[in-house]
């Protein structure tokens, strides 16, 4: 609050010809988009509103901002094919009088598409309500990059417990596979649709050249994606084929049958 003014005064003076003119001329001088990403990419502080720790009420916290959060999440693990719509009002009417969380709410969103892939095509209609109301273009995107490089850029540091390197390694291709079926999901809604070709691309760039390991993960990726359209492998069905030769071993051969069967 600026010192000497009421809530009153200070909302007179952000809406007066005088400041709405001088804010435009600001906003032509000023890399608005580059400023808006800036703060769109700073990290979520989850803490702060305290959504997995269990406290004593004498410590509770009292901003309702927590309350909000955990009903709109509440109501999005309640969705189902059935009941969408209805839950869907709730979640919007949530996010409308309290769009400062929007960020928040989108991070959580996309992280169950990611970890429950089962369930994202529900998750992406949801995004694609939200951004009826709200354009969430920016920060879907700028998330997405951030998920991209922790799923598929970070590299697993070993361990001597091979139970705890398996179990890293499996989260990791099940991220992967949540990631790519998210991705088409938001295409195929035409919600963010510029990022699955490159994708598959970077996945069959030197597919053929990778050990047996990695391509079956891969090919898991790929089939993935293909159950929920054929439409994105077309173009890469002969390069896949290839992986049938008997150099690779009987389980790639398999995953590329299975592939095979979809069309």
């Amino acid at each position: 609050m600026i010192e000497g003014l009421s809530e009153e005064q200070l909302l007179e003076v952000l809406s007066s010809d005088k400041f709405v003119k001088g804010y435009k001329t600001y906003e032509k001088n000023k890399d608005v988009d580059k400023l808006s990403n800036f703060f769109d990419d700073i990290e979520t502080n989850k803490n702060y509103f305290r959504l997995n720790v269990k406290k004593s009420r004498k410590y509770l916290n009292k901003n309702n901002d927590t309350d909000i959060i955990k009903s709109i999440n509440s109501n999005i693990n309640k969705c189902t094919d059935t009941n969408y719509k209805s839950m869907m009002k709730l979640i919007i009417n949530d996010i409308n009088k309290n769009d400062h969380l929007l960020s928040l709410v989108i991070e959580s969103i996309l992280e169950k598409c990611i970890v429950h892939h089962h369930f994202v095509h529900i998750y992406v209609k949801i995004l694609e309500e939200i951004n009826k109301n709200n354009n969430i273009i920016r920060v879907l995107n700028n998330t997405l990059n951030k998920y991209y490089g922790f799923i598929f850029d970070h590299k697993i540091v070993g361990s001597d417990n091979t139970y705890d390197n398996l179990c890293n390694e499996n989260r990791q291709t099940d991220n992967k596979i949540g990631y790519l079926m998210l991705i088409t999901h938001l295409d195929i809604n035409n919600v963010v649709c510029d990022r699955i070709s490159d994708l598959i691309k970077n996945i069959m760039n030197d597919i053929l050249d990778k050990d047996n390991d990695e391509i079956f993960k891969l090919l898991n990726c790929l089939l993935n994606i293909g159950s929920i359209s054929t439409k994105y492998l077309n173009d890469h069905m002969d390069v896949i084929k290839k992986l049938k030769d008997k150099k690779y071993d009987s389980k790639v051969r398999c995953k590329v049958m299975d592939i095979d069967d979809l069309f």
